[in-house]
């Protein structure tokens, strides 16, 4: 795997004294170097680290002039059976691999885009971080500067291999030996290393995190980590090692947290795409700005080239449980708030973003909302004592209220009542997240094989029961793309069933 070294450099000194003082500005652009500098000798304070810093958030920003961004985002949600490709991609290979839980080996160019975009994260965050260990406090003109950015540095690491770890590795097992490649230090060339095991991966992006609660910045606004985000970022993760308890209570923190609060409307909180304004909504804890005028951002993937929203996903949150009698459906609305028919290409768009069809420019793509993490609260609290708590009832219940349920007791999109059987309290739990994350990180997707797994693939739950093409659990993760394989040495092992 081929990875460049550089720190981003702009033309104006403009810029570096805006970036060196403590009012950063509200955009992140997707810097392109016009020269490269050794980082070692071009970090030499404040100023050059911010810059370095703003290159390490533009990795995860939609823009992009290859393959795997935004791709990253949107095909998991294909793997579901919930996105489908438009007429551009429907023979693709690599697209139908994915459509089919049959993921190609070689020649795929988003895969590969999507591998070698999150390391390239990960190398900007090293070169960085050992820069600034060479630094002192002193070089930094911002009092406590240069323990935040070290900070930010490693929470984008973590959110990096996070990424990486959920596509190529086996993150559901934390016995496996199918972890990912750890990069903690800056990487030159293509020279490769044996990957870590599950436990040993996610120990690492658990040690970043604890980091950046530790030592992150407050919040200062939606496009930057801070270190309220660090910890609600490590329930998450903690949620998919099945650590559920401190799963809970960590999600209890962010929620008390006085900095975010759950929107008051649903589908306002995603607009307008005309402005700025887009990026206030309350609930986001971390997202990545889109660029106006770009016209190649996250939402013409999902309104044109393979990502419009199926009538299979319309069917399963259009439906419900019975409770005692009570009729109660998944959802009332909320979800098809933010979908328009795509008579264009087939299926729906979600207005979450823009699209050739709408006006407007701006976009986000959301890391993590409060939302989520009420539905962790509500999964892990609710695992831990493999019963429905009162604690998880009452998490799952607030988000609905938050988003027009009633508390009648009558059928159609009402609270559930505390009779709810715990395998039910799961299945509303995995709908309240389709409902409410569809089209943001793939999360559906994911939610499926934690789900299949925890009763053990092949019983109980099963993906096969929500996508027919999902049987061959070895395929709920992607290869390891050979051209990065081989270009190592074949020091990486491929995973199980794509030798």
């Amino acid at each position: 795997m081929m990875i460049k070294r550089y720190i981003f450099n702009m033309i104006a000194c403009l810029v570096l004294s805006v970036l060196a003082s403590c009012d950063l500005t509200p955009r992140l652009d997707d810097y392109e170097p016009l020269y490269s500098l050794p980082a070692e000798e071009a970090i030499d304070g404040e100023p050059a680290a911010e810059l370095a810093l703003s290159g390490i958030y533009s990795g995860f920003r939609q823009l992009s002039s290859g393959n795997g961004n935004p791709q990253i985002y949107i095909f998991p949600d294909m793997m579901s059976g919930y996105t489908q490709p438009s007429a551009y991609n429907n023979t693709d290979q690599q697209v139908m691999g994915w459509v089919n839980n049959n993921p190609i080996v070689t020649g795929s160019t988003v895969q590969l885009g999507v591998y070698t975009r999150m390391y390239d994260v990960v190398n900007r965050a090293n070169w960085l971080i050992a820069s600034l260990e060479k630094l002192s406090d002193d070089d930094f003109e911002t009092p406590g500067r240069k323990g935040e950015i070290m900070a930010e540095a490693k929470i984008l690491r973590a959110v990096g291999h996070f990424y990486v770890l959920r596509l190529y590795g086996q993150f559901y097992d934390t016995t496996s030996k199918y972890g990912i490649d750890i990069r903690t230090a800056p990487s030159t060339s293509a020279e490769a290393h044996p990957r870590k095991t599950v436990s040993e991966s996610y120990q690492s992006i658990l040690d970043d995190l604890d980091v950046g609660i530790a030592q992150g910045p407050s919040p200062r606004g939606s496009m930057y980590v801070n270190s309220i985000f660090a910890k609600g970022m490590k329930s998450k993760v903690l949620l998919y090692m099945g650590d559920y308890s401190a799963a809970a209570n960590l999600a209890k923190e962010v929620i008390s947290d006085e900095h975010f609060s759950l929107a008051a409307d649903f589908a306002a909180g995603f607009q307008p795409h005309t402005s700025a304004a887009l990026f206030d909504n309350p609930e986001i804890l971390f997202g990545s700005s889109g660029d106006p005028d770009s016209n190649l951002g996250i939402g013409n993937f999902y309104s044109g080239f393979f990502g419009a929203i199926t009538e299979k996903y319309i069917n399963d949150i259009s439906g419900g449980i019975v409770v005692d009698g009570q009729n109660i459906l998944f959802d009332g609305g909320r979800a098809t708030s933010v979908l328009t028919v795509n008579t264009s290409y087939g299926g729906y768009w979600t207005s979450k973003y823009t699209s050739y069809f709408s006006a407007g420019d701006y976009e986000m793509i959301y890391h993590l909302r409060l939302a989520e993490v009420y539905l962790i609260l509500a999964e892990a609290s609710a695992r831990n004592s493999s019963g429905v708590t009162s604690e998880a009832l009452e998490a799952l219940n607030t988000l609905r209220t938050q988003r027009g349920a009633a508390t009648t007791g009558e059928d159609g999109y009402e609270t559930y009542p505390a009779t709810i059987s715990y395998d039910q309290f799961l299945t509303a739990v995995r709908m309240e997240k389709a409902a409410e994350l569809m089209a943001e990180t793939g999360e559906t997707w994911y939610d499926l094989v934690r789900y299949d797994y925890a009763d053990g693939f092949g019983t109980g739950f099963q993906i096969s029961d929500v996508k027919p093409s999902a049987t061959n659990s070895d395929k709920f993760i992607l290869p390891i793309p050979f051209e990065t394989v081989e270009a190592g040495g074949f020091v990486l092992e491929q995973n199980p069933s794509y030798e």
